[in-house]
């Protein structure tokens, strides 16, 4: 896909893949509902997680499952809150995806509600003969929402790939080109035409995949233009009103920020905290050279100041050792979660900005697993969900309290008829032909006796 001589080629060759399958597909529906629930079957959970609940306001959000295994989007009043919820505590459905389907016809991708829990907007695509399209843009469907939770629609944006809301009844969307690449980035007003709605942001390159999200304290929006080994970001005020100017014969300056140009070989991920920038990025430091770099570089966090965000004001906020290397950052107001790999094997840092101090996890099955931090969107939360993964364990989640360190709850999925007691899973080294340190995880039931040839 990098290469422009290939796409027409290979763009003819995917569409006819896609018709092929949905032919082949075609009628099918309820096979693959069987054969999905026969999987689910075929997995004994010992303990389900409860979804994470998201405090914003004077509410609390949260997902559930439905009777038939439908995702339902549902909030409820914090007791206590205000007097236009005062009474009303219980649970409040915003959105029930199988509800969606009937009523209005459509597949749920992802839901977002407005700061000020007035809005509700969903990304969806359109059934067709009872199977979901398989256009890669959605429709946005937009909402109002009551205090007691009753939505009624109010506009349906056509043609959309991923949205954010704004401030001040607005939202900003990306669009796709001819060749199914999100292009563009827009801002709507919630009640105008779509016609009417502003450019932010326009890729030229055809290289470049544009994003558009938000810093997790809600200060900035952040356009991100990347490729498959470089990003370029720009941010903007949340704040920052881009109607202001219709309508006066001005086009007034752009609001967007570079933070760092593109540079083959360079990635770079950022959000906002207490008046600076946290950034993961795998640039060297102290080079200034805008050639591409060839071999990957290891990831370091550095951070910069609210008024300065651009590269050259990058200094360093966490470092790792030589034999470490850093693999997912997840900021919370008090504390930034690190995950790393430590000659090969997880670990999970937790750095308090309060203290100044890092402290490690502790972790399931001896570290002989994988680690998957779950995303929260509660940026003031105290603890924080580890899934892992091991070859007795499909799924565990952890939910440690990031002051004390202490597990706070933890949930299991093993399969079906194995006892993850009888397994012995360890780590041992084994020298490759080369003449390098290989390290391998070895999993046997505890009966079977090894021999140093095994």
């Amino acid at each position: 896909m990098q290469l422009p001589e290939y796409e027409p080629a290979l763009r003819k060759y995917l569409e006819e893949e896609n018709k092929y399958a949905r032919q082949m597909m075609r009628g099918t529906a309820k096979l693959q509902r069987q054969i999905a629930k026969e999987l689910r079957q075929a997995t004994e959970v010992d303990q389900v997680p409860p979804p994470i609940e998201t405090r914003s306001g004077d509410f609390i959000y949260y997902t559930r499952q439905s009777d038939s295994g439908c995702v339902v989007y549902c909030r409820r009043p914090v007791q206590n809150a205000s007097a236009a919820v005062s009474g009303h505590c219980k649970e409040q459905v915003l959105m029930d995806s199988d509800k969606l389907a009937k009523k209005f016809g459509y597949e749920l991708r992802n839901l977002l509600v407005s700061d000020d829990h007035k809005t509700v907007a969903c990304l969806a695509t359109k059934h067709d003969d009872g199977n979901s399209s398989h256009s890669e843009s959605s429709s946005l469907l937009v909402f109002s929402l009551s205090g007691n939770g009753e939505i009624s629609l109010l506009e349906v944006l056509e043609d959309v790939f991923n949205f954010v809301f704004g401030l001040k009844d607005t939202l900003f969307y990306t669009v796709l080109d001819s060749k199914l690449r999100a292009h563009k980035v827009l801002g709507h007003r919630i009640g105008c035409p779509q016609s009417e709605d502003v450019s932010v942001y326009a890729e030229s390159n055809d290289e470049c995949f544009v994003d558009i999200t938000r810093t997790k304290d809600k200060k900035f929006h952040i356009v991100n233009s990347s490729t498959l080994d470089s990003s370029e970001l720009q941010i903007f005020p949340s704040s920052h009103d881009f109607w202001q100017m219709r309508g006066t014969g001005k086009s007034g300056n752009s609001p967007l920020h570079l933070i760092r140009p593109r540079q083959r070989g360079i990635e770079y991920f950022i959000d906002h905290h207490d008046g600076e920038f946290i950034v993961l990025t795998n640039s060297p430091t102290n080079d200034n050279s805008t050639a591409p770099v060839l071999q990957p570089l290891p990831f370091r966090l550095v951070r910069s100041p609210t008024a300065r965000p651009s590269s050259q004001n990058w200094t360093e906020l966490f470092n790792v050792a030589d034999n470490e290397r850093i693999d997912d950052v997840e900021i919370f107001q008090k504390y930034i979660v690190v995950s790393i790999k430590r000659q090969g094997r997880p670990a999970v840092l937790v750095y308090n900005r309060i203290l100044d101090s890092r402290s490690e996890l502790s972790l399931p099955y001896d570290g002989n697993c994988t680690v998957r931090p779950t995303p929260s969107p509660q940026f003031d939360a105290s603890t924080v969900r580890i899934c892992f993964s091991s070859p007795v364990h499909l799924d565990s989640v952890v939910e440690y309290n990031m002051s004390t360190l202490a597990k706070c709850n933890s949930w299991t999925t093993t399969p079906l008829h194995m006892i993850p007691s009888e397994y012995m899973v360890r780590r041992v080294t084994v020298s490759s032909s080369g003449g390098q340190d290989v390290p391998m995880t070895l999993i046997h039931h505890e009966s079977t006796l090894l021999s140093q040839k095994s």
